[in-house]
């Protein structure tokens, strides 16, 4: 069984090898789950992820509506956070708590400078097909951070001993197929129904493309 001391050590060294990052300091884990982490990046120096609480309901409703594009938030609106639409950060704090209850998830904000500009999240993890997502303020995309959360959720991912994570795509979010490619997601053959909310109305407005990832352990 390894110490905390050993699993810091390991997402350190794996986050080390995460191209643009110069160094990870700070690790803090508290059992299996990432509480927080510092690091310092080629393309904005010091950065930080620390784990979601009610308190940053305000930060995250603002990063949300303020910092995603309207297509962005089409492609990630993740329940239940903000599927069905969230209308103020006082009912997004509530949805927070709510979902503290449950046991199987956790969601990382990326923060430079006191201002949130990224988040990744990990559900349903004692499932056997745990979702994962992520998304970039817009005016900080193009600066390798979608890599980077993505890196970060992985860690998360084999600290909790889980075989494969999965993530489901727009179609014309070429984007983030790109980057998904990228970290190491495949394609899985399968869609999966994207839900939205019409008037109140729960329907399918699309078919999302299935990726996963599989980990490996020695």
């Amino acid at each position: 069984m390894t110490t905390a001391k050993e699993r810091a050590n390991q997402v350190r060294q794996a986050l080390l090898a995460v191209r643009g990052v110069a160094s990870v300091n700070d690790v803090n884990i508290k059992g299996k789950i990432i509480e927080g982490l510092s690091l310092e990046i080629a393309t904005l120096g010091q950065v930080s992820f620390q784990r979601l609480k009610v308190a940053d309901a305000a930060d995250l409703f603002d990063f949300y509506f303020g910092g995603l594009s309207e297509k962005s938030r089409e492609f990630f609106a993740p329940y239940p956070l903000f599927s069905p639409p969230v209308k103020s950060a006082q009912e997004l704090a509530r949805r927070i708590k709510d979902w503290q209850q449950e046991d199987d998830w956790t969601v990382l904000k990326l923060v430079k400078d006191g201002r949130m500009v990224g988040m990744g999240l990990l559900k349903r993890y004692k499932t056997e097909r745990p979702p994962n997502g992520l998304a970039v303020r817009k005016e900080y995309q193009g600066k390798g951070l979608g890599r980077l959360i993505q890196a970060v959720v992985n860690e998360q991912a084999r600290l909790l001993g889980l075989k494969r994570v999965y993530a489901t795509i727009a179609p014309e979010n070429i984007v983030s197929l790109e980057l998904h490619r990228r970290c190491g997601f495949i394609e899985t053959g399968s869609r999966v129904p994207h839900y939205v909310y019409r008037s109140g109305i729960k329907e399918i407005d699309r078919q999302d493309v299935e990726m996963v990832i599989d980990f490996s352990y020695d």
